[in-house]
């Protein structure tokens, strides 16, 4: 087998692409680890994988593949192992190839094709000795019409950007932190200026609508962040429809609500608001937003105490949920929440 060092496992690793180049087949070395929850190459049955042994020397590559539709008998096996063989001499005797270095996008590339875990991503990332990320924000920049312009704008925004990764007709970078950036408030701050930043920019200089999404700062778990931006745009979908973007700390109750179905959601607003008024609902969203100060809320809506008494008496009659006590809001604040963000 091949031996379990970085320069070996990029050699393998190198013999797997080509091979897949030459064939249209994907290929794998045999060793390397799967994502817990992907356990096959594209999607199909352990049972359709074939393994391809390689022997150079006292070397032996071991490939793991899906043909596909197609058949893997003896002769298959044998051109598979003789192309093999003659792309892996190349790799080991010719001083004249050189192997593609590995890049943070090259890695991302093939985490995202094969479905990797944030476990198996780190691995990688020590077995290919990838460096140079600080602290920063991995941010997710959606474009309603893709222009290869938008790469140009970008890498001239953030020349110190490490990673800029083209998913057309989306885009991932990493963001690093300004030095400036160090308590919690000022890189939240940092972050929601981005997303305005990047829209605005390539509204005007490339007549380009963007929404831009931000993660939490990390420093080297850059798969993870990739990841969690991109749930915020799903997140985005349902809940955040009109807005430029979402960062990661404004999502509020959207985390809660992403994997209720939406007909659970427009049920739960139905049954608790579906039956107040125009007048009755307006009072309501006043009084919560008023941290729930009949004092304040009558002043917001322009109206005396024992009219806003007799509204919330009415509400609650109505709703079975009475808006004074924080059981009663609660229910209440959440239909509302989904009222006013559900699509």
């Amino acid at each position: 087998m091949v031996q379990n060092d970085g320069n070996q496992l990029v050699k393998a690793q190198e013999l797997a692409r080509r091979l897949s180049d030459a064939t249209g087949v994907y290929f794998r070395v045999g060793s390397e680890r799967q994502s817990t929850d992907d356990s096959s190459l594209d999607g199909q049955g352990p049972g359709q994988l074939r393994t391809l042994e390689v022997s150079v020397g006292d070397e032996i590559v071991e490939l793991v593949y899906d043909p596909g539709s197609g058949e893997a008998g003896p002769f298959t096996t044998r051109v598979l192992k003789a192309l093999a063989r003659e792309i892996f001499d190349g790799l080991i005797v010719s001083d004249r190839v050189q192997l593609e270095p590995w890049t943070w996008e090259k890695l991302l590339n093939m985490a995202l094709v094969e479905k990797w875990d944030t476990g198996t991503f780190a691995a990688r990332v020590g077995t290919y000795q990838l460096k140079g990320l600080s602290l920063g924000f991995p941010v997710l920049v959606h474009c309603s019409t893709w222009i290869p312009e938008v790469v140009e704008v970008l890498e001239n925004l953030f020349p110190q950007a490490p990673v800029l990764w083209v998913l057309k007709p989306d885009l991932f970078l990493y963001v690093p932190l300004d030095r400036n950036e160090d308590g919690l408030v000022e890189q939240k701050a940092f972050g929601n200026a981005l997303i305005e930043q990047i829209h605005s920019l390539l509204a005007d200089e490339l007549g380009v609508l963007a929404t831009v999404f931000v993660g939490q700062v990390i420093e080297e778990d850059i798969w993870a962040g990739f990841l969690e931006v991109r749930k915020l745009t799903e997140l985005h979908r349902r809940f955040f429809i009109g807005t430029l973007g979402l960062a990661a700390w404004n999502v509020g109750l959207a985390v809660l609500m992403l994997e209720t179905r939406s007909i659970v959601g427009q049920d739960y607003i139905r049954g608790i608001l579906g039956h107040l008024n125009k007048e009755l609902l307006d009072t309501l969203r006043v009084f919560l937003e008023k941290d729930m100060s009949v004092a304040d809320s009558a002043r917001a809506l322009y109206i005396h105490r024992n009219t806003l008494t007799y509204r919330l008496d009415r509400i609650t009659e109505i709703t079975g949920h009475n808006p004074r006590r924080l059981t009663g809001a609660v229910h209440l604040y959440i239909a509302l929440w989904l009222s006013n963000h559900s699509n």
